[in-house]
């Protein structure tokens, strides 16, 4: 995933169906497991295995309109997505004395602006965004 710092090249990128032909050409009873509604990744098991396989699938099959992920930073900023830039400062209300109320309401704000599909794995690469260790995750 392309994030400041990890000299992202979409020609090193394998895409999802790329990964289950190759899995699929040494392990053909590989089997769908059903997922939940607001799951980030595709799981998979091979049948006699312990265990299953899963593919986050943002660059090459958005998932973002049913992404229900938020992550909070350590410096205090909610991000409500992991591939955008924008970020809301939860500290900064806090530390200005809001109420419970208040807080939820700025979180619902920032929810509610969060965008149904990101720009495109082209697009994505060029986007300024925190590297994911000054994330969190």
């Amino acid at each position: 995933m392309p994030f400041d710092g990890n000299k992202w090249m979409d020609k090193k990128m394998v895409s999802y169906s790329e990964m289950l032909k190759k899995i699929t050409q040494v392990y053909p009873g590989l089997m769908k497991v059903s997922d939940k509604s607001n799951d980030t990744s595709k799981a998979y098991k091979v049948p006699g295995f312990v265990g299953q396989i899963g593919f986050i699938t943002s660059m090459s099959e958005n998932f973002c309109g049913s992404c229900n992920r938020v992550r909070l930073t350590a410096d205090g900023n909610l991000k409500v997505c992991l591939f955008g830039s924008s970020e809301v400062s939860l500290r900064d209300v806090m530390r200005d004395g809001c109420t419970d109320e208040e807080l939820l309401d700025v979180i619902g704000v920032a929810v509610g602006r969060k965008k149904r599909q990101h720009a495109g794995m082209q697009n994505l690469a060029k986007l300024k965004n925190r590297p994911m260790i000054l994330i969190g995750g």
